[in-house]
C-alpha cells in the first residue's frame, strides 16, 4: 500500500532523524531537495512564512507565502492552445504562459515570454475579463475548487466576453478580442510574442510585493 502511494505521488517528504528529503518527479527525471528538520518544523509553525521550492509536471509552482492569515500561491502554466468560447463563436487560440497568483479564491494572471525565470518581464495577458492589474472578473462562472490549476481551467473555459478587453495588444490596443480572431485565423502554433504589452513588474518583483505587502493580493 505504502509503495504503491510513493510510485503513484508526484511529489511526496521522507523524514529522516536531522532532516527531510523532498521529492518531486517531473517528465520522468526525479528532483531530490534536503530540508533542515528544525527549519521545516519552524516553518510550518510560522503565521507568516514562504517558500521557493516545489515541482509539478503540469504547474509548476515557484512562490508560496503566508502572511496575516493569507496564503498566496504564485505558479505558472507553460504555452498551450485554448477553445475559446463567446456569446457567437469560438477561437481555437495558442496562447502564451502564464504566471497565476492565487489568493483567497481570487486569481491575478500575467503572460510571460520564452524561458520563464526571475528576471522575466510579466505582461497583461491577451484575454478579455482580465483588469489591468491582472484580476480574473469572474462574472457567473462556478468555481468547485479553490485551488490555481482548477481556476485557471475554469476561467479559461468559460464563456469570455469584451470586457476589459484594451490595453493588451501592440496591433488590437483597444480590442483585445479582434488580436485573438486574427491569430486564430493565422493557423499560428504560438501566440505572437512582440504583441504582448508589458505591465513593468518582473516575476522575483511580483514575489517580493506580495511577501512584504500582502494588501496587494
Amino acid at each position: 500500500m505504502i509503495s504503491q502511494l510513493i510510485e503513484q505521488a508526484q511529489a511526496f517528504l521522507i523524514m529522516q532523524q536531522d532532516s527531510v528529503l523532498f521529492v518531486a518527479r517531473e517528465n520522468d527525471e526525479t528532483f531530490i531537495k534536503q530540508i533542515d528538520l528544525p527549519s521545516l518544523i519552524e516553518a510550518i509553525s510560522q503565521s507568516n512564512f514562504q517558500s521557493d521550492w516545489y515541482i509539478n509536471p503540469l504547474l509548476r509552482l515557484h512562490h508560496i507565502s503566508k502572511r496575516e492569515g493569507r496564503t498566496t500561491i504564485i505558479s505558472s502554466i507553460l504555452p498551450s492552445t485554448y477553445l475559446l468560447k463567446f456569446e457567437s463563436f469560438c477561437l481555437g487560440v495558442p496562447l502564451p504562459g502564464a504566471i497565476i497568483v492565487h489568493c483567497q479564491r481570487q486569481l491575478w494572471v500575467y503572460a510571460y515570454k520564452g524561458e520563464l525565470d526571475l528576471d522575466s518581464t510579466l505582461y497583461h495577458y491577451p484575454l478579455p475579463n482580465i483588469d489591468l492589474n491582472g484580476k480574473v472578473c469572474w462574472g457567473n462562472v462556478a468555481l468547485s475548487r479553490d485551488n490555481p490549476g482548477s481556476m485557471w481551467n475554469a476561467f479559461v473555459t468559460s464563456q469570455f466576453n469584451q470586457d476589459y478587453d484594451n490595453n493588451k495588444s501592440q496591433a488590437h490596443p483597444y480590442n483585445i478580442v479582434s488580436q485573438l480572431k486574427e491569430v486564430a485565423e493565422g493557423l499560428s502554433m504560438a501566440y505572437p510574442e512582440l504583441d504582448l504589452v508589458s505591465t513593468n513588474l518582473t516575476l522575483a518583483a511580483l514575489a517580493q510585493t506580495n511577501s512584504q505587502q500582502s494588501t496587494n493580493f
